[in-house]
């Protein structure tokens, strides 16, 4: 379920784990985890990661 405010829009974790699965919504849905981590970065002063940090903290791999 949706639910739309004139701030917010919330998904509960339930459908928002169902579409992280499903791969016509898994793309939207990393990249708006991604800048919703973005923007805490942003906000973040004298915490720098090297990249290997970042991909091991995303779980990512790192094909270095």
């Amino acid at each position: 379920m949706i639910t739309k405010t004139k701030t917010d829009i919330r998904i509960k974790r339930k459908d928002w784990e169902k579409m992280k699965d499903n791969p016509l919504f898994n793309e939207t849905v990393e990249l708006l985890e991604d800048l919703t981590d973005l923007k805490n970065a942003k906000l973040i002063k004298g915490k720098d990661l090297t990249l290997r940090q970042y991909l091991k903290n995303r779980e990512l791999r790192d094909n270095n």
